[in-house]
């Protein structure tokens, strides 16, 4: 069935040119026994009501300055007094609570919603996935619509993959039927009020289906005509060699691109790009045949040079900048030797990793080279346990050698190779502690405010883990200020 769109009823002057059909709503008000059905699918004992729209008397003052949230029992009255309630929080939700912002016409009857929004609801229902509970405004004709889901849990911060697909399955519905985009999903209509207030929504119950998340959002996405959304192979090479070899190419890839880094880093040094007769608009296109243009390659260049030219500034390696410098040159390559291609410009996701890796080359970390469209990717899961499982097995090999010649050959090379690694990886943590206390004391110098610790990870690209250790090591030592 298809979707109408809201120009369709552009034509309607007057709610009484509406035809009086309620989309395949039921329009019986809910009743006592309705309600009780859906406080046991909620399954709480207290709900945090508001009385009003004004939240802020939904919370108690402490001694202590503190606040705490006013709870009402499910099952009492002073819960019917409140006109908002939250039914779902951070880390629960049984309902999936969608706000319809289009305006109908007065009465608080199904069929005085937005013609557009009965037409949605009407398709919805021919799917069975229509809405369990309907609340409607009888001044406006805007609506609340529910549906019970199997419930969902969150962690201590509210997140879980069921709470993001709760979050997208909400979305998607909420785009089908004109939601309030700036809704919040905490406090919505109470379909418990029991009060007279002539604002408030006139709530009918249309079924008791629990619906599985999975189910619906696919189901909502056939009915829109939307592609469903396909999850990575979790195997994508055919043998062991296949992906050995996969992996080796990937590293060749990075290799490219760290020499490409270095190779700009030794022309800035030289100042000889200020003189190069190729430059179009400012940039260097690298050409992989005549007229056509290394797009990807010319793009990654150019933001080095940026991000170089912005640190011998003194200016900070943001991300924006470096972007920016990248899209330019990308554009500017591919004007001039696009040769027929479609412009292919890496998603912003890639662009920001790109810049993340543009930051390390420029503080001579030890980052991995751009992997952006150009590169066949990262290795998987799976990927990664099949190479640990094949390295496990040339371990072992190399185990039963250290035991059969604890001093032969063998062993007396690896131990002085490793050595050699733990040398170079102690003189490392030295000197990325040292750029850390050195960034940290400039920035605290120049403003009078410590880096925070994602601020540090953007400005160094060091990874959180690497910061935080360094961190704690240097406060503790008392080398750099405390926040």
């Amino acid at each position: 069935m298809s979707i109408p769109t809201q120009t369709h009823y552009a034509h309607i002057q007057s709610p009484s040119r509406v035809k009086r059909d309620r989309g395949g709503l039921d329009n019986t008000p809910a009743a006592a026994g309705d309600r009780d059905l859906l406080r046991a699918h909620l399954g709480r004992d207290v709900l945090h009501g508001s009385i009003g729209r004004d939240f802020s008397k939904a919370y108690r003052r402490k001694a202590d300055g503190t606040s705490s949230p006013r709870m009402y029992r499910v099952d009492s009255e002073a819960l019917g007094r409140c006109e908002y309630v939250m039914l779902t929080n951070k880390q629960y939700a049984a309902v999936l609570v969608v706000d319809v912002d289009q305006v109908g016409s007065s009465g608080g009857d199904p069929a005085d919603l937005n013609p557009y929004v009965r037409d949605v609801v009407r398709a919805l229902v021919s799917y069975n996935i229509g809405p369990a509970w309907v609340g409607i405004n009888p001044t406006n004709g805007k609506a609340q619509f529910i549906w019970l889901i199997d419930p969902v849990y969150a962690d201590c911060e509210g997140k879980s993959a069921q709470m993001k697909l709760l979050a997208a399955t909400t979305r998607i519905l909420g785009e089908l039927l004109g939601h309030d985009p700036h809704f919040s999903h905490r406090f919505s209509r109470n379909p418990f009020y029991t009060g007279k207030a002539p604002t408030a929504y006139r709530w009918y119950r249309q079924h008791n289906r629990v619906m599985r998340l999975g189910d619906l959002i696919k189901q909502v996405r056939d009915m829109a005509g939307r592609d469903q959304f396909e999850s990575t192979p979790r195997q994508q090479f055919s043998s062991g060699r296949e992906l050995i070899n996969a992996v080796k190419t990937r590293r060749e890839e990075a290799q490219a691109f760290r020499a490409l880094a270095q190779d700009v880093d030794a022309e800035l040094a030289g100042g000889l790009d200020q003189y190069d007769p190729e430059l179009i608009d400012g940039v260097r296109i690298l050409w992989s045949t005549p007229g056509t243009a290394a797009r990807d390659e010319t793009a990654f260049r150019h933001a080095l040079k940026t991000g170089h030219r912005l640190r011998q500034q003194g200016q900070r390696l943001t991300d924006a900048a470096i972007i920016d410098a990248y899209e330019h040159a990308y554009n500017t390559a591919h004007t001039h030797g696009g040769a027929g291609r479609d412009n292919e410009m890496p998603p912003m996701r890639d662009r920001q990793t790109m810049a993340r890796r543009v930051r390390g080359y420029v503080t001579h970390s030890k980052s991995e080279a751009y992997s952006g469209s150009s590169t066949p990717g990262k290795a998987t899961s799976s990927e990664r346990k099949a190479l640990a499982t094949m390295g496990r097995r040339g371990g072992k090999k190399a185990a039963q050698r250290w035991k059969i010649e604890p001093d032969g050959k063998y062993a007396l090379a690896q131990r002085d190779k490793l050595e050699k690694t733990h040398r170079k990886k102690r003189i490392e943590g030295q000197t990325t502690q040292a750029k850390i206390q050195a960034l940290v004391g400039e920035v605290y110098v120049q403003t009078g405010k410590v880096l925070t610790r994602k601020q540090i990870m953007r400005e160094t690209g060091l990874s959180r883990a690497t910061v935080t250790r360094h961190l704690s090591a240097l406060r503790k030592a008392g080398l750099i200020p405390c926040a």
